[in-house]
């Protein structure tokens, strides 16, 4: 059992009928490979939970990569193991916080936002890190070489 969970950002703006679209096709090949999971529409953003067999799981989430209609793609890691399922009665689940505004729903709307914000920061701390650390490296070898 593995269960991949990611946000995106919309390559460009979706209709109501589009997020249902991908959720209906998603839904089909899901029952048909094992998969369960949910898809949450914010905004321009996506958030998915994929679970189900390895194989079938790897192949599913190859696919959203490659997905023109995804950009910015970052996973909150894989769990891999002896797992229960979390969605087990959904093929896929759709969750439109876009067009299905209640209130019982905003403090969704606002986890999936802060979500992608945090990862985005995260990634933008690790390049700095990446880019000082490196010069860090160049400017030690750079000094021993001067000795």
């Amino acid at each position: 059992m593995k269960r991949i969970r990611y946000v995106s950002r919309f390559a460009s703006p979706m209709s109501r009928e589009e997020v249902e679209e991908i959720a209906r096709s998603s839904a089909e090949r899901n029952a048909r490979d094992g998969i369960t999971g949910v898809l949450i529409a914010s905004g321009n953003l996506f958030f998915q939970l994929i679970e189900g067999p390895d194989d079938a799981v790897d192949e599913c989430f190859a696919r959203i990569v490659k997905d023109p209609r995804h950009v910015d793609i970052q996973s909150f890691g894989i769990l891999q193991g002896d797992l229960p399922r979390m969605c087990p009665d959904w093929a896929m689940k759709k969750v439109d916080l876009t067009h299905e505004a209640t209130a019982e729903l905003e403090p969704l709307r606002v986890l999936v936002q802060v979500l992608a914000t945090q990862r985005q920061l995260v990634e933008e701390l690790t390049d700095v890190l990446q880019r000082v650390m490196w010069r860090e490296l160049i400017y030690a070898e750079t000094s021993s070489l001067s000795e």
